[in-house]
């Protein structure tokens, strides 16, 4: 058997941005090996994992891990969430860490004993650095996104009709975007799902708001959603770049995105950016968005394509093992 160039981990039970980046990856590099939990939704859309991970915390993992890189023959390790990081950092092997969000490390001397860092964002980037992380060990890889054929219109609310889609979580801000549409006409609809739709769905009664402002769960016709809209609305506290603002600009939608961790670097110029955390600011932003004509979102999200992606994550471990001595290409 061929060495394996290089053993991704990623302990995921959910479906996130980073699992989809993966996806994509392993997709390209057919040479490359995973580890992974054989029940979670990455498993569904790859096969069983090389190495099956146990679910959570479970230190039965560990052994696995150091075993199955020492068997596979992986030259590095390329950890995809935080536990996978610690896994990672137990099998005697180069860790690169991809990472995608913009707060700070819970724990700083972890993230300082990793080998190297795939940032998702140059503001990602900058809170590593600010942690303690060499410059010199952090490359800085956008995500990649495929451009997808028109969708088609699937919701008939009246209009203006925006649309957000997320996990329901704290840092994605949906609770600034409900409030904001007490001062907003038309329907919002929300799609994605998490632990905040109780506290969501109680907001948007509390407001006054059923009927014009829909929780649609967990939906897969994503692009059929992008093309019932006239305005995609993003409005996270805190995000390490916006996968779904590349996608929407792919489908030309106008945007108005908070200018939290990585988004500015997504918008450049061709949508709306407001400060985050601020219903108001929000309201502001939708009013001069839909005042603008738009022009020029697909062409900005080609520039974030899952090729480019690709070879710049072999570039970035490439780079980052050759900083270590390690003269070798993956």
């Amino acid at each position: 058997m061929n060495a394996i160039q290089v053993l991704h981990v990623d302990s995921a039970i959910e479906w996130r941005g980073g699992q989809q980046q993966l996806q994509y990856l392993l997709e390209a590099r057919p040479e490359d090996a995973w580890a992974g939990v054989p029940d979670s939704p990455l498993a569904g859309r790859l096969g069983a994992p090389q190495i099956p991970l146990l679910p959570g915390a479970d230190p039965r993992n560990l052994l696995r891990i150091r075993q199955g890189a020492a068997r596979l023959g992986a030259r590095v390790i390329a950890a995809h969430t935080p536990h996978a990081h610690g896994l990672a950092l137990a099998a005697g092997r180069p860790v690169i860490v991809h990472r995608r969000v913009d707060f700070t490390p819970n724990h700083p001397w972890k993230y300082r004993m990793a080998d190297g860092f795939v940032a998702v964002s140059g503001a990602v980037a900058r809170v590593l650095v600010a942690a303690g992380v060499r410059p010199e060990r952090v490359v800085v890889v956008h995500d990649g996104v495929p451009l997808r054929p028109p969708g088609r219109p699937v919701l008939d609310g009246p209009s203006p009709r925006f649309g957000a889609i997320g996990a329901l979580v704290a840092h994605k801000g949906h609770r600034f975007l409900v409030d904001a549409m007490r001062q907003l006409p038309g329907t919002l609809y929300i799609a994605g799902e998490g632990p905040l739709r109780p506290a969501l769905e109680r907001q948007i009664r509390e407001l006054g708001l059923t009927g014009r402002v829909h929780l649609l769960g967990h939906r897969d016709d994503v692009a059929d959603l992008l093309a019932s809209i006239d305005l995609f609305v993003h409005p996270s506290v805190e995000e390490g770049l916006g996968q779904v603002v590349i996608e929407a600009l792919g489908a030309n939608c106008r945007v108005v995105a908070t200018r939290a961790g990585g988004l500015p670097e997504v918008i450049d110029g061709v949508g709306v950016l407001v400060e985050p955390g601020q219903s108001m600011a929000l309201i502001a932003g939708v009013q001069a968005a839909l005042a603008r004509s738009g022009g020029g979102e697909k062409e900005r999200a080609a520039r974030f394509s899952v090729p480019t992606m690709v070879k710049g994550t072999a570039e970035a471990y490439t780079m980052l093992l050759q900083r270590l001595g390690r003269r070798s290409t993956l």
